[in-house]
């Protein structure tokens, strides 16, 4: 008589601890020698300044999760003494270390962080200092990996007869992970108006931003489409310090990836970062861009799997099981936080790069988001954020050789915060954005005023952590009639436990350690000899 077991090895792996945060950033910084001076004039020396960021290195640590990097900056100033020459400057700055709150996070944890540049300003200190603020949101995972073999059914034999008790859980894991570097190179058609002020000879900088479009796993290859939004500041030849700025929103970009353990039903947990991009004119009518695009990859499997959690017996004989913990997440709830943006802000208080008119058009704008905080409280979420609307402002200026356009980019940062409804949700559980949309107009509702209109839908999903105890093996065994008259002794054998020898003689544990002078919890060893108290 006994028990036969069906086991599984169980590789899963879970987002232990998350975290989201706002890093602000300032550092001065002194131009490279071979820089040409900045001009005099601070309130307009500085025509554009746009960046990337970049991760440096990340460290797991408990309860959060230390992240350093830096911006990969692009400057364009005025240059002093040559009001009709422009000065780039390109520099790792501004650098930072953070640590992001994490509970539950672990040194031993794999951690993975994304970042988004949400903002930044740049000011002059004197003709060879330059001042940057930046605004990062930050978001970063903990994943850890647990890995016991599980019974996942169990038949009696030689006439025994079993109850045997299941769990239906989900079973994730990540069987590779691999990170490429994507070089990519395009050629970009200019419009027709913004060719007439461009040409060869006029200095190029970018920046963008990039975003998976989709992603196919199978057959050992792992297909990647993702697009890249860059914008491109490009100087104007026309004997003054002016700009022209082109933004190229979708600019598509394809990569395959051999990788022999994808297979089919596999997804594919996916994170960009644009860690290089730049632009050089090729004449008035394109522009060519290149950059490294750094991709991450996290090739996962799910599985929804029947686990033995416990076995009775259905006769006299007793069942003694060994078990395993393992700790799952459950989906539990499932929103949308759906909320309207609008904010109205003068052109003055804007006013610390530019000189404006009043004439200016709003040429087009775009949002960049970041997420700095997502929490559950009973029966809700809450999020907060910064989407920041930058516009291109487009106005005209004139030369001896007539008219042409110039631009501007101006961020207006925006906050925000909102909650939705979930039912059944409850504090500590894990909340995590699976998708995130928005769109953002900035219109002259005055020729001093600048209105921003947008709106953001962001979808979640809320995890909870459930706790179990999986059957690893299983026997049965004859239960022992104690012979209340005489005092009986067991000799320890091997692998067994004081509760296995309490179910054996169907007496309380904590009776018998009493009766040993030790404590429940205390390990038994092999030949040592245990005294069994009757039954009472």
């Amino acid at each position: 008589m006994g028990i036969q077991l069906e086991h599984r090895q169980l590789s899963i792996t879970r987002v232990a601890a998350q975290g989201m945060a706002e890093i602000s950033l300032q550092r001065s910084v002194a131009l490279l020698q071979d820089h040409p001076d900045i001009s005099d004039d601070s309130a307009h020396s500085i025509l554009w300044a746009q960046g990337v960021p970049i991760v440096a290195s990340v460290e797991p640590m408990d309860g959060q999760i230390k992240v350093t990097g830096y911006v990969q900056s692009t400057v364009f100033y005025v240059a002093k003494g040559a009001p009709d020459f422009v000065g780039k400057a390109v520099m790792s700055e501004p650098r930072f270390e953070a640590v992001i709150p994490a509970p539950g996070a672990t040194v031993s944890d794999r951690v993975k962080v994304d970042l988004t540049l949400s903002q930044l300003e740049v000011e002059t200190t004197g003709t060879r200092g330059l001042l940057l603020a930046a605004t990062i949101m930050a978001s970063a995972r903990a994943l850890r990996d647990e890995v016991v073999e599980a019974a996942v059914s169990a038949e009696a034999t030689g006439g025994s007869r079993i109850s045997v008790h299941s769990e239906e859980i989900n079973v994730t894991s990540i069987h590779e992970s691999f990170s490429e570097k994507v070089e990519f190179s395009e050629i970009l058609s200019i419009p027709d108006e913004k060719a007439a002020c461009l040409g060869s000879e006029s200095a190029c900088g970018a920046a963008g931003t990039a975003r998976v479009i989709g992603i196919q796993v199978g057959d050992g290859k792992v297909t990647l489409d993702a697009e890249i939004s860059v914008e491109i500041a490009s100087t104007v030849v026309r004997g003054v310090p002016a700009l022209n700025i082109l933004r190229f929103e979708r600019v598509p970009i394809h990569a395959s990836f051999d990788v022999p353990a994808a297979e089919k039903g596999m997804t594919a947990l996916t994170q960009l970062a644009l860690s290089h991009v730049s632009a050089i004119l090729l004449s008035d009518a394109e522009v060519s861009i290149d950059g490294i695009l750094d991709v991450d990859v996290d090739l996962v499997s799910s599985e929804r799997l029947s686990v033995i959690v416990d076995i009775d017996s259905e006769t006299q004989e007793i069942v003694d099981i060994d078990t395993a913990g393992i700790t799952v997440e459950k989906l539990v709830g499932e929103g949308m936080i759906d909320l309207d943006l609008h904010d109205s802000v003068a052109l003055q208080a804007l006013m610390r790069r530019y000189s404006f008119t009043g004439m200016e058009d709003v040429e087009g704008s775009i949002g960049l988001l970041g997420l700095s905080d997502i929490e559950t409280t009973d029966d809700e979420v809450s999020l907060r954020g910064l989407l920041t609307a930058r516009a291109i402002l487009s106005d005209v200026d004139e030369d001896e050789e007539g008219q042409f356009p110039i631009n501007f980019a101006l961020d207006i940062p925006i906050e925000f915060s909102d909650s939705a409804e979930v039912p059944g949700v409850r504090a500590g559980d894990r909340a995590e954005p699976r998708s995130a949309t928005h769109t953002v107009v900035v219109g002259k509702s005055a020729p001093n005023r600048l209105d921003v209109e947008g709106s953001l839908r962001v979808d979640v999903e809320v995890y909870r952590p459930v706790e179990l105890q999986v059957v690893t093996s299983a026997e049965t065994i004859s239960p022992v009639t104690l012979d209340p008259y005489a005092m009986t002794f067991y000799v320890v054998g091997p692998g067994d436990t004081l509760a296995r020898i309490a179910r054996r003689y169907g007496v309380p544990p904590d009776r018998i350690a009493a009766a040993n002078g030790m404590s429940v919890t205390e390990e038994v060893t092999p030949g040592q000899k245990v005294y069994i108290p009757t039954r009472r």
